[in-house]
């Protein structure tokens, strides 16, 4: 994604413009007039009830405290400066800032209803009106944007607009005429004037609407929302809510069958979070006519949290993901509390679980669809599905292993294989964690820090993105190549409740003509207090380097053939054999953030065929 996501056109007498009669029966079944998740401002019982909520406080606080700061450095100075710097740094910040503005003076307005940020809420609006693109930076290198000879839209257009539609929908009764006016006028002149052209005419569509990764659901559910709430005649919310309903469907075809999501648990939050905004504005708009949670592969897609949750709060960090990646919560836990029918048996939260707390403030949508269209917003269900010994998700070569409760450690291991051709894409074909105790002390480093090299052809050359900063072969001195075609293939696997053994064929990862074999075997026992075993076996027709590596945000002490990796009051023991060869035992430290070490194991000297075995057990 990113270098090469182009606009495209489709042959004369194509369009992308929903299906006619698709628009005719959603007109028949949408409410006559706008609609969305919360009422207007002037159902005070609805919104009055949130005054003395910790949130409606919370609220209050924080939009005082923005109010009282100036409008973000928001700039066409700043858009300029970030393309000659080529920094994303600053424009990383104001963006969300001024997002996190309009989020919180609409809820605060809303719920006092003081006229106390009227004033903000309008001035905000003409700042963001000035700017001669809402697109980011990065997603307008060559300034035809901002030159204005096109008009665009990416995920910032859209959040954008759609926070300023529903500050109109809500606060709408209580807005000045002429803010209104422009706040339909800027949707349009920025989002729907532009895209609708780019629709009906199949020229120059923008590239987000047929790819299958979180741009989809993220701009067609906010493009949808903002249809919804703002547009008067039905017959146009029905156009975009069609136009919405259709595509969506790339997004729902990037999970893989078995519910994962290949970008990550970090982008599971962001794309499904707005997959089921959109589902649930289409379900509201049709009384319950329309559910796109309403089907195996999507429940299996809303549980994948669950299901990859290594141990409590602690998850893959697969893709571009956070270290410390945590799932939105209403996300996860909307299937069990949205109005309706229940998924599972159900039982109450932990008492002092926050359901608003992995809010980011961004997005206006996310607080009004909980607050509204939950159960009880303030008693939240979760489902009483307890975690299974293992979790094996076929389709992407995915394991997840668990201790049994007779374990005398909390020592649990993951799996990886797939492709190398997955969004987010990192070169890590057979690569596997490691936790003690809520420690990882085998880790994959997850995203590097985003820069303008993140999403351009020069990706890989990030010791973060590339194999070298992943616990897995380098081959003859090379590293694994990216592309589908880069893939792992399970050769064996055999699960019990003692053990479980996964063999994968990793030599189609590496361009090296003159590798023959090389497997993967990877081990987990449960037994006592548990131990991992990785043994690596490989085969060329002419000698050549081999090495393996461990991985670790930890402290690394070597003592010959054994390495310690220390993580605070967690410690694993790495035993390391080698067949065919000596073994070399070496580290570095990755010069990015978060500045993992590699610790090498390696064959010394070139080799024919040579295996490498390392067993891990809790100190």
């Amino acid at each position: 994604m990113g270098a090469y996501d182009f606009n495209f056109d489709v042959p004369s007498g194509e369009t992308y413009a929903p299906n006619p009669d698709r628009v005719r029966a959603l007109q028949a079944l949408l409410p006559k007039q706008p609609f969305g998740f919360a009422p207007p401002v002037t159902d005070r019982a609805a919104w009055g009830r949130w005054q003395d909520d910790p949130f409606g406080k919370k609220i209050l606080q924080t939009a005082r405290e923005l109010a009282a700061s100036p409008f973000p450095d928001y700039t066409d100075a700043a858009y300029l400066d970030c393309l000659a710097k080529e920094d994303v740094t600053h424009i990383n910040t104001v963006m969300p800032l001024t997002r996190k503005r309009q989020v919180a003076f609409l809820l605060a307005e809303a719920m006092h209803d003081k006229g106390e940020f009227i004033g903000v809420i309008g001035s905000d609006a003409r700042q963001l009106a000035k700017l001669r693109s809402w697109i980011h930076p990065g997603n307008d290198l060559n300034k035809i944007n901002y030159d204005l000879k096109t008009v665009e839209s990416d995920l910032g257009v859209v959040h954008f607009a759609d926070n300023l539609a529903l500050t109109d929908f809500v606060l709408g009764p209580r807005l000045p005429a002429d803010l209104r006016a422009l706040i339909r006028e800027e949707t349009n002149r920025r989002l729907f004037a532009p895209l609708r052209q780019r629709l009906e005419s199949g020229r120059d569509l923008y590239w987000w609407i047929d790819v299958k990764h979180n741009w989809n659901s993220v701009c067609l559910a906010g493009t949808a929302e903002a249809a919804a709430v703002l547009l008067p005649a039905a017959a146009d919310r029905a156009w975009w809510l069609a136009f919405a309903e259709a595509l969506v469907k790339n997004f729902r075809d990037g999970f893989n069958d078995d519910g994962v999501c290949t970008e990550g648990v970090g982008y599971w939050s962001y794309g499904f979070m707005h997959y089921v905004l959109l589902g649930e504005l289409l379900r509201l708009g049709t009384a319950g006519a329309i559910d796109l949670l309403d089907e195996p592969k999507m429940e299996r897609a809303s549980l994948f949290p669950d299901r990859v949750e290594i141990q409590p709060k602690v998850f893959p960090t697969f893709s571009d993901c956070a270290l410390d990646v945590q799932p939105v919560f209403w996300t996860r836990r909307w299937l069990d509390n949205r109005l309706g029918t229940i998924r599972h048996a159900v039982e109450p939260v932990a008492s002092d679980t926050d359901p608003f707390a992995t809010m980011g403030q961004q997005f206006a949508s996310e607080p009004l669809l909980w607050m509204f269209q939950t159960r009880d917003p303030r008693r939240p269900q979760r489902s009483t599905l307890a975690p299974e010994l293992r979790n094996w998700f076929k389709s992407s070569d995915l394991l997840v292993c668990r201790p049994a409760p007779t374990t005398r450690r909390r020592f649990s291991a993951t799996l990886l294989g797939g492709n190398n051709g997955t969004n987010h894409n990192h070169n890590d074909l057979g690569t596997f964690t490691v936790v003690l105790d809520g420690r990882t002390l085998v880790v994959d480093p997850g995203a590097e820090v985003y820069s303008f090299r993140t999403f351009s052809t020069h990706r890989y050359d990030s010791n973060l993105l590339n194999s070298y900063g992943h616990p897995v072969p380098r081959v003859a001195g090379r590293l694994q190549e990216a592309g589908t075609e880069y893939h792992a293939r399970v050769v064996a696997k055999e699960f019990t409740d003692a053990t479980d053994r996964v063999v994968m064929d990793l030599s189609k990862g590496y361009d090296v003509p003159a590798l023959r074999k090389l497997e993967r075997e990877f081990l987990y026992d449960r037994r006592g207090a548990g131990s991992l075993t990785v043994t690596d076996r490989v085969e060329f027709s002419e000698p050549a380097a081999f090495e393996t590596a461990l991985i670790t945000l930890g402290q690394v002490v070597i003592d010959g053939a054994q390495v310690k990796l220390t993580d605070g009051p967690a410690a694993l023991m790495a035993e390391v054999t080698v067949e065919g060869a000596g073994l070399e035992i070496t580290t570095d430290k990755i010069d990015q953030p978060p500045n993992p070490t590699r610790v090498a194991l390696r064959c010394r000297g070139e080799v024919r065929h040579a295996t490498i075995r390392t067993v891990l057990r809790p100190v």
